[in-house]
């Protein structure tokens, strides 16, 4: 009973304190709209041992953060690669890491980025883990806004394979490696805590 009342005392004086006004810590989240264009793959067919050249088409959105310096960024992207035999499959991908943002100059609109991913991803029933790197630039609409605004232009680096249990077909195969290029549009983003 005695540590009953006890804490009740306690919270009855902390009360006050969390009452009182607190500094806002403000995140203004850009999202990037974007388009993976269809440059060419190696997919490996294990069964046959040979190896067919596909053009995979993505769609993605990644919340980007404030632009400034370093910060986190984290997206979902949608694949789809048709192989040569009339067989297709989808890929589906989450992915979170830290991008580098060149802080806003004014009277230039060019903004480099920098960024580490990593990949969790799911291909048919298969779920695989990849890392991502990237580097591009931004070209900022908008120099005023608090986030990045603007056409981007995105060179990306799987330096992993990934394991494709039913690549059309029936077949096992392993979409290799691959150097990309995606190009998008950063928006200021849903929510802003204020």
């Amino acid at each position: 009973m005695r540590k009953t009342i006890g804490v009740l005392i306690l919270l009855g004086l902390a009360l006050p304190a969390l009452a009182a006004d607190k500094p806002v810590y403000k995140w203004n989240a850009a999202n990037e709209l974007y388009v993976l264009l269809p440059t060419p793959q190696n997919l490996y067919l294990k069964s046959s041992r040979a190896t067919e050249i596909v053009h995979p088409l993505g769609l993605g959105l990644r919340a980007v953060g404030n632009g400034e310096l370093f910060g986190r960024t984290g997206g979902l992207q949608v694949q789809l690669v048709k192989t040569a035999h009339n067989g297709s499959f989808w890929l589906l991908d989450f992915l979170a890491g830290v991008e580098y943002v060149t802080p806003k100059t004014e009277g230039r609109p060019l903004r480099f980025t920098v960024a580490a991913l990593g990949d969790l991803g799911l291909a048919d029933t298969n779920f695989y883990l990849a890392p991502i790197l990237s580097a591009g630039l931004i070209y900022t609409t908008d120099q005023a806004a608090d986030t990045p605004v603007g056409l981007t232009l995105n060179l990306f680096w799987r330096p992993s394979g990934i394991d494709i249990p039913d690549a059309g077909g029936g077949r096992d195969a392993t979409l290799k490696p691959v150097l990309g290029v995606k190009l998008g549009y950063i928006f200021e983003g849903f929510w802003s805590v204020k």
